[in-house]
């Protein structure tokens, strides 16, 4: 009886609290700025931006860019125009509960549910800062399902063609499927270091591992999609989920707790090819930077499971043929709950001052707003009319502009030529940001305020200097 409560019904409570958890967390208000610019760019590509030569939402930025990102974005923009909000808070759910099942699934192929349940659950807690209404979310999941199958090929030889088609939907979701390529080189090495396979063999992942980057080549964006995602960490320095990760961090230390015991276990055991390489791999994501983290959690849970298998007495039990119509039912349950619960918690923006809608949304077309990076997302959401100085979607902007705007932000000695330089004549900024009190200093007068924003006009005669 003990035995039974603590190999199914503990580990079936707890997944279900993930499941709990995961959905709570896309039940929230649509907080995360970057959201709205997600929303803004899929109504945009809906009326008539082009793929391969996509428009820009200000003309203070000016970069060829290619999106990385545009099924998302445009599956959530025709989301919202169907069901609002809400509709883009349970798509959000959507994609956190893949992210759980894909865990759950990788993990269970190596160990007991009540293992299972606990790595889950503290793979959730490493991913936690970046599961937000975004498209990242997914390529989590992607990359779960990537290092497992490219595992798998390197222990048994086998070939995992299912990720040609993966990595050319993952091509157009989100600019993380690169990674789909490195998982499959580290693969093939694997393969080679451990059982030293014939040629053929080797030939032949080979070609499933080229095929998936010719999939990349052939989405609806083209080739252009390579230059494009490789320049991408070369612009990191001017966003925060660039820097370096923080391990005394709650996220942080999951990421420990999944990293430490297949590393002891390793140590104390030894261990193949397969595992220390893809164990490189995980530990090479997490200390990389905050955006990897999550990627690094996805990549080190079946082997924090299979490590913590190791030490239980007993053998791993087989997956039972109830488990999986269990787990996708348990799935379609909280997105139905979810469902019905987003409406009533999910429906409204950020709250604004009333005088926010008043004022931007009377400014006339074309005006440019001096304004920070955080607010961009939900301003250009809500007022399309408006040019903004910057916003979050970093590849839209050339490296000079990025450089613009974190020397205005940053008020560095030129910073009022730069601000004139935008045309800006109205700013929409935190009241408590530095730049506001500069800006009242250089004589730009308070239109409103409030405690969390605040709305600022140039003085006359300001763009002459």
């Amino acid at each position: 009886m003990v035995s039974r409560l603590a190999r199914t019904w503990l580990p079936a409570l707890l997944l279900l609290g993930v499941l709990v958890a995961v959905a709570r967390r896309a039940a929230r208000p649509l907080t995360n700025t970057d959201t709205y610019f997600h929303l803004r760019f899929g109504s945009e590509f809906l009326s008539g931006w082009s793929l391969t030569n996509p428009g820009s939402v200000t003309p203070l930025a000016t970069r060829d860019w290619v999106p990385t990102q545009w099924l998302p974005q445009v599956v959530m923009a025709w989301t919202e125009d169907l069901a609002g909000l809400p509709g883009v808070a349970w798509f959000s759910g959507l994609q956190l509960v893949l992210l759980v099942l894909a865990v759950t699934w990788t993990c269970r192929r190596r160990a007991d549910l009540l293992v299972v349940a606990v790595v889950v659950a503290v793979t959730v807690t490493a991913c936690a800062p970046a599961l937000s209404a975004r498209p990242q979310v997914l390529s989590y999941a992607f990359m779960a399902l990537t290092v497992h199958a490219w595992r798998e090929a390197a222990t048994t030889g086998a070939r995992p063609w299912l990720l040609v088609p993966l990595t050319w939907f993952w091509a157009m979701w989100h600019g993380m499927w690169p990674f789909a390529l490195v998982v499959g080189a580290v693969g093939i090495v694997a393969a080679v270091l451990h059982r030293r396979p014939p040629a053929s063999e080797v030939r032949r992942q080979l070609a499933v591992l080229a095929s998936c980057a010719l999939a990349a080549a052939v989405t609806p964006v083209g080739p252009a999609l390579y230059p494009a995602v490789l320049t991408v960490a070369g612009r990191g320095r001017f966003f925060a989920e660039w820097a370096a990760p923080d391990f005394t961090s709650a996220n942080g230390a999951g990421l420990m707790l999944l990293a430490v015991p297949a590393l002891l276990v390793w140590l104390r055991r030894g261990a193949d090819w397969p595992r220390v390489l893809f164990l490189g791999l995980g530990l090479g994501l997490a200390l990389y930077s905050n955006r990897t983290m999550p990627l690094a959690a996805v990549t080190l849970a079946p082997l924090a499971a299979a490590a913590l298998q190791s030490l239980v007495p007993q053998p791993r039990r087989p997956t039972s043929r109830r488990e999986l119509p269990l787990a996708l039912g348990a799935a379609a349950g909280t997105l139905v709950v979810l469902a019905l619960v987003v409406p009533h918690t999910a429906d409204e923006p950020p709250t604004q001052p009333s005088w926010v809608d008043r004022e931007l949304g009377a400014l006339p077309a074309g005006t440019v707003v001096l304004n920070d990076w955080g607010d961009g997302g939900l301003v250009m959401w809500a007022y399309p009319q408006l040019h903004l100085v910057m916003h979050g979607y970093g590849d839209t902007f050339t490296t000079a502009e990025l450089e613009r705007n974190v020397d205005i932000l940053d008020l560095e000695r030129d910073w009022q030529d730069l601000v004139r330089g935008t045309g800006a004549e109205v700013a929409f900024l935190r009241t408590d940001h530095p730049l506001t009190a500069a800006l009242e200093d250089a004589g730009w007068t308070i239109a409103e305020t409030s405690e969390e924003v605040e709305l600022l006009t140039a003085p006359s005669g300001w763009d002459e200097g």
